[in-house]
């Protein structure tokens, strides 16, 4: 009778570990972190009213020009992920630089500080 009473209690354990880790899986998979063309972005853009539209390019970048609507918050400046954090995690996040490299590795930044939703402009600004 021990042994059953024993398996039964695995059993249970073994369940309950599974569903944690399926409700862990379910919350991981809410989150949508991915690199998107030019077409899919700016269509994102244009359906969606509330969106943070934001340029990891440097200031002198910035200021030769960019996508109506975009903050700058510059990827190479070392406050980099303090000034991300100022913005809405819940809110859809919209990111491109100018060729693809610093907002591709912005976008695991992003991820980790766990934003919600964020799109990255596949080929930056001179894709535009």
């Amino acid at each position: 009778m021990k042994k059953v009473i024993l398996a039964i209690g695995l059993l249970s354990g073994g369940v309950f570990f599974s569903t944690t880790v399926l409700a862990q899986g379910i919350e991981q998979s809410a989150q949508t972190i991915k690199r998107v063309t030019k077409t899919e972005f700016k269509d994102y853009l244009d359906k969606h009213d509330k969106v943070q539209l934001i340029d990891v390019r440097t200031p002198g970048e910035f200021g030769g020009g960019t996508i109506d609507g975009a903050k700058n918050i510059d990827f190479n400046n070392p406050n980099f992920k303090s000034e991300i954090a100022k913005l809405d995690k819940d809110v859809p996040t919209l990111i491109f630089c100018r060729s693809g490299g610093r907002s591709a590795k912005a976008l695991q930044i992003f991820k980790a500080e766990g934003f919600d939703y964020v799109l990255e402009l596949e080929g930056g600004y001179l894709n535009w």
